[in-house]
């Protein structure tokens, strides 16, 4: 057999060979599962080992993977706020000064408003928000065109977006405090021009 039939056989045998690992490839990297990429190499990097945000975590305090910071940890741009989820630190709070009253900024305030405040109170502010229409929480939120919540200071709407109100958790560790007094700006623009409702 000459030299150039020898290379000519030898492509043939090689290029039968490529054909067949090509379509063995291609077999073993479908699934029939959408949503496995197939053959995984590093699993490790593929699927994560972090706890989803509320998800039980044995490791965290009260088995809970989203808990707040660390009591008495203060923000280093912020200032220690001191007042605690109950009445009557709510009415200590009460002569807080709003330092943003007169800086109405609504597309930021808005925002936060739709960011933290939405899913709950709903976009009219009347606690008809998707969490609660939606059957999937069964207390109703707070309605801030109720005659209580017209009635309360700016320091007292601070103070339960800070520390908290009723069933709801405090929000004072996921803002900032000028965001907070920018959400009870937010609030008083709902609150305008809408007739005082029944309890």
């Amino acid at each position: 057999m000459s030299m150039s039939n020898r290379l000519h056989h030898l492509l043939k045998h090689m290029k039968y060979r490529i054909s067949i690992f090509l379509v063995l490839v291609l077999f073993i990297s479908c699934d029939r599962n959408p949503n496995h990429p197939g053959w995984t190499f590093f699993p490790d990097m593929e699927e994560s080992q972090a706890y989803e945000t509320w998800s039980e975590n044995p490791y965290m305090p009260g088995g809970k993977t989203m808990v707040g910071p660390v009591e008495g940890t203060v923000a280093t741009h912020e200032h220690a706020y001191g007042f605690v989820k109950t009445p009557e630190d709510e009415l200590r709070a009460a002569s807080l000064e709003n330092p943003v009253a007169g800086d109405f900024n609504k597309e930021h305030s808005q925002m936060l408003y739709n960011r933290y405040c939405l899913i709950c109170h709903g976009p009219d502010g009347n606690g008809q928000g998707s969490l609660f229409t939606s059957g999937k929480y069964p207390i109703p939120p707070a309605n801030f065109h109720l005659e209580r919540a017209m009635d309360k200071s700016d320091g007292q709407l601070f103070h339960n977006i800070r520390a908290g109100f009723g069933v709801m958790g405090p929000h004072g560790f996921m803002m900032s405090v000028e965001d907070s007094w920018h959400l009870v700006n937010y609030i008083r623009h709902l609150q305008q021009n809408t007739p005082v409702e029944p309890e």
